[in-house]
């Protein structure tokens, strides 16, 4: 599990990017982001990954 935080988020699309402890950055979609918590950007999370059909990226996010 990853740690990072949100670097850009859009709440009106529903996705965005998380800049990981690693410094790379990983795509957020909101039905990856566990149900009942609210982000925005600067929110710290704590992430899986997860190879999808256009690269890496945030599974399994919650706030930390």
């Amino acid at each position: 599990m990853l740690n990072g935080k949100v670097k850009v988020w859009d709440r009106e699309k529903g996705w965005g990017f998380i800049m990981g402890s690693d410094g790379e950055d990983y795509f957020l979609n909101i039905r990856n982001l566990r149900t009942g918590q609210t982000i925005k950007q600067g929110t710290r999370v704590k992430f899986d990954t997860e190879e999808g059909q256009n690269g890496t990226q945030a599974v399994n996010v919650t706030i930390y």
